[in-house]
């Protein structure tokens, strides 16, 4: 059994994951955050043996006692499970530990929360693309397309300035633009969890359907026979007739 994170287990996770020396490439804490939120959001379960290596690269995290290696893959598991969406719970939030900035320009910043958040959530949806591709129904791609353009809008300060330029003869401001995604960012978050749920649910049930029947072993003769006689198979439905 997995056990929750708790706020000093969340610090000491933190703590590990943003510690210099690990491998180019190997996610932070908050970049993670994202990540993991994308993966478990998937339309198909991704294990752990996978997402794994997308987080610390395939020489995986450098540990400085055995003892650390433990604590880490327990704190990854359970924030992991923070991030699955469950039925009819509450709605998917950033965690409490990863607010926007006041300023919402500020969150574009590279080492803001969110933006850090973005960019690793931004790298998961990008590495699940394929799932996300053969599942999703094409009279909703639009839809998710909007949803990944809010949950990604504050990845990059260049990216978003680029979005301006959409707005061909407005008088859009980056200012009124991050306001306006930071403000639809909460149900973008909710949209993307239940839809995922709900590609899961389908695939599972698709599964299912598809799995062939398994045809039961034949009874031996001693054995009470199947048809619900009462007598052995021998003496009834397995009876010899010369």
């Amino acid at each position: 059994m997995i056990k929750p994170l708790t706020s000093r287990r969340r610090r000491a996770l933190e703590k590990f994951m943003d510690r210099p020396g690990h491998p180019e490439g190997t996610l932070t804490y908050r970049e993670m955050q994202g990540f993991l939120f994308a993966v478990a959001c998937a339309p198909e379960m991704v294990v752990p043996s996978e997402w794994i290596p997308r987080i610390f690269g395939e020489d995986g995290p450098l540990f400085k006692k055995p003892t650390e290696a433990e604590a880490l893959m327990g704190g990854l598991m359970a924030l992991f499970n923070e991030f699955a969406p469950e039925a009819d719970g509450p709605d998917a939030r950033l965690p409490a530990d990863c607010a926007f900035r006041k300023d919402p320009v500020a969150n574009l910043e590279a080492d803001a929360p969110v933006a850090k958040w973005c960019r690793g959530f931004q790298l998961g949806h990008s590495w699940l693309q394929t799932l996300w591709d053969e599942h999703l129904p094409e009279e909703f791609e639009h839809n998710l397309e909007e949803i990944v353009a809010t949950l990604t809008f504050f990845a990059s300060g260049e990216s978003a300035e680029a979005r301006i330029a959409e707005w061909e003869g407005s008088e859009r401001t980056l200012a009124s633009l991050a306001t306006d995604f930071r403000d639809l960012f909460p149900t973008a978050l909710a949209s993307y969890s239940r839809i995922g749920q709900s590609l899961f649910k389908a695939s599972l049930k698709s599964q299912t359907a598809r799995r062939p029947a398994v045809a039961s072993p034949a009874p031996t003769r001693n054995e009470p026979c199947p048809c619900g006689s009462g007598r052995k198979h021998k003496k009834c439905c397995g009876r010899q007739v010369h």
